[in-house]
């Protein structure tokens, strides 16, 4: 399929913005005291440098009470000139447009933070902060649209080209929106034209504040799905009437954060919201956006086709790639870094108090410290280990110049990542493989698969340097019957090398391997996704009955470990789905249970100092790895310098793993 759509110029109100390509609104938390500084210039210029039409700087605070610190304040007045400096130049030299997003957290914001009590349409306790924020009188609701109004105003002086009013995720205007935190009795509650109202005169105000010329749009949950909340319908609805109001493009994205619907993570069908978009583009004549999941061009280019919306919302796919836009324009798609949705440094970051970087790229947030220039001299280097630390490692230093041969010992590349995807909802983790290949290929990697190296091999090959990356290995379990034949190793069920698994199975260890194999043998056996589409097209079974085939796996599934929390190493926008994965698929946690013994049929296990035993046609050991280092004990005293990364320095997460190979090979 040629990429025409996704390339075609769009117009919205008096902007001409030259593709179809959004980046919209994110959270980076790269301030602590509401600035806009070089790290955000920095970071911005990079993705407006990289063909993207429409850019949001911000989200931009309104005020002190709906925000936080950690982002930049337009109530500033040095904000307002920096930013404005910073929009001119990059007028100047790109050709991007720019626009902002108007921000106010309503009863999101914490208190400790901001240091006021938080504000909102009730007195409805937020599951989030786990504050009761103050009903919001008159005069407050005044205030705040004066506070939209006067940031609307400050942004049209910056030379933004675009303002954006945020309506969505939970936040002040959607919790207006909804019957489930307004419960006031005012011309502000009650029906949904009086709870619409708030937005409505917020979109008046913010109209009127920067005149005909400026383009104003609003970024809509297309369904919150919140019990008792709104729906796609409500959504359309209030669209319609925000385009009466002065809106010239709705930004449709999905539920709030409270939801207990994944919204964002790999489990996530790439694609799964458009239908919001669509139902919203039904109800209005204005440009409409279509949000999340939508980072593959191709799949961004049939939603454009399909007439499903009019342009695409690229956010953890540009911080992933700045150059996203112009590598798809280009047909350089094997240099693509992709965004596998794992939010580990992103949501996860944020919601653990730092900030946003990216497992596939770790300059983010960090483009104006670490750059990839030529080294001082070039070195032949031969790495041992296909892994994902081992191939960025590659990557990064044959583009700096160096000679690089990877050696795997195996016949593919990818190492543990081949595992990883294996889980249902985490085969966007074999791009880590696809788009770390393409790129060593690109950067002129010498790869030479099935070819372990020893020490024979770098006498032979005579590097200047060796780097280690040999991952790690299963570690061992030392409990009695662990060596009986029905007892198989976590890997083993990943790579497809366990042939039998019986009725009743057991795994040992709670942490994500152990929690996400279970999910495995969970799912082996139900019906695909293209099964289920024809089945409910015909009425060939029933709903109830499709739902049972997709949870019940037929195997009784119990996970002991002796932590008194399961995948507590999971990040947490992706750890409550997955226990709501196993909860839903029957299968049993049991914390704080230390396995004693394994014996034919059982397994024997201890709780409080109570023994139990447990039904086991098989037996899954999660127990841990440690690292697989003996290249480097029959290196040593080689006389070759080495570098040891990864895993194979310590077993940790994928990030680790490229973050150290990307910072080991800018230091060579």
């Amino acid at each position: 399929m040629e990429l025409v759509k996704l390339f075609e110029p769009i117009t919205i109100r008096n902007m001409v913005v030259k593709n179809r390509i959004v980046m919209p609104a994110m959270g980076l938390a790269y301030t602590g005291d509401y600035t806009f500084n070089e790290r955000f210039e920095a970071f911005y210029r990079e993705r407006a440098e990289g063909g993207v039409g429409l850019m949001t700087i911000g989200p931009l605070a309104i005020d002190r009470v709906g925000s936080a610190p950690f982002m930049p304040g337009l109530f500033l007045d040095e904000n307002v000139e920096r930013i404005g400096s910073f929009v001119d130049a990059l007028h100047r030299e790109t050709d991007v447009k720019l626009a902002t997003q108007l921000f106010h957290m309503g009863r999101y914001a914490f208190s400790a933070v901001t240091g006021m009590t938080p504000i909102a349409p009730s007195p409805v306790r937020s599951k989030l902060t786990g504050e009761t924020p103050r009903e919001m009188t008159l005069e407050d609701i005044r205030e705040v649209q004066d506070a939209f109004a006067e940031g609307a105003r400050r942004a049209r002086e910056a030379g933004f080209d675009f303002i954006e009013i945020l309506a969505c995720t939970g936040y002040l205007i959607s919790q207006f929106l909804s019957p489930v935190t307004n419960r006031r009795e005012d011309e502000y509650g009650g029906s949904l034209e009086n709870r619409m109202r708030f937005g409505l005169e917020v979109i008046q105000r913010v109209r009127r504040a920067v005149g005909p010329e400026t383009a104003v749009g609003i970024r809509i949950a297309g369904h919150d799905f919140m019990e008792g909340g709104n729906t796609n319908v409500e959504a359309a609805r209030f669209a319609a009437e925000a385009e009466k109001a002065g809106v010239d493009a709705v930004n449709v994205t999905g539920g709030w954060h409270e939801t207990q619907v994944p919204q964002l993570t790999t489990n996530v069908p790439p694609g799964n919201f458009v239908y919001l978009a669509r139902g919203v583009k039904r109800a209005v004549s204005v440009p409409v956006f279509a949000s999340n999941r939508l980072g593959d061009p191709f799949l961004a280019e049939r939603a454009l086709r399909a007439g499903n919306c009019d342009m695409i919302c690229w956010a953890r796919p540009l911080i992933a790639d700045p150059m996203l836009p112009e590598k798809a324009r280009t047909g350089r798609f094997e240099e693509i870094v992709p965004c596998i949705a794992c939010n580990q440094e992103c949501f996860d970051a944020i919601f653990s108090g730092g900030s946003v970087s990216c497992v596939m790229n770790p300059r983010a947030g960090r483009e104006a410290a670490l750059r990839v220039e030529p080294a001082p001299r070039p070195k032949k280097i031969l790495v041992a280990g296909g892994g994902p630390g081992g191939m960025e490692f590659a990557v990064t230093a044959a583009r700096r110049g160096h000679r690089v041969i990877l050696c795997e010992k195996e016949k593919a590349l990818g190492g543990q990542v081949n595992l990883a995807r294996v889980p249902p909802g985490k085969a966007d983790f074999g791009n880590v493989v696809r788009s770390l290949a393409g790129r060593m290929k690109a950067s002129g990697v010498e790869v030479r698969l099935g070819t372990p190296v020893t020490l024979e091999t770098v006498r032979s090959e005579s590097p200047d340097l060796v780097v280690v990356a040999t991952g790690a290995v299963p570690a061992a379990l030392p409990v009695p019957g662990v060596d009986l034949p029905h007892v198989v190793q976590a890997w083993d069920v990943l790579a497809d090398r366990v042939v039998h698994i019986g009725d009743h199975v057991v795994v040992v260890g709670g942490s994500a391997t152990g929690c996400e194999t279970a999910h495995t043998i969970a799912a082996m056996g139900a019906p695909d996704p293209s099964t289920l589409a024809f089945l409910m097209a015909h009425g060939a079974e029933t709903p109830q009955f499709m739902t049972q085939m997709i949870h019940e796996s037929g195997r009784d599934i119990t996970v002991i470990d002796m932590v008194p929390r399961f995948a507590d190493n999971v990040g947490k926008t992706f750890r409550w789905s997955l226990l709501k994965s196993l909860k839903l698929a029957g299968v049993k946690l049991k914390p704080r249970h230390r396995l004693v013994e394994i014996r034919p049929g059982e397994v024997l296990a201890e709780k409080d100092g109570e023994r139990i035993t447990l039904k086991a046609d098989t037996v899954v050991l999660a127990t841990g790895s440690l690292p697989e280092d003996r290249l480097v004990q029959e290196l040593e005293g080689s006389g070759v310098p080495l570098i040891l990364l990864g895993d194979a320095k310590a077993p940790r997460k994928l990030t680790d793993a490229v973050r150290e190979g990307f910072e080991e090979a800018l230091k060579i």
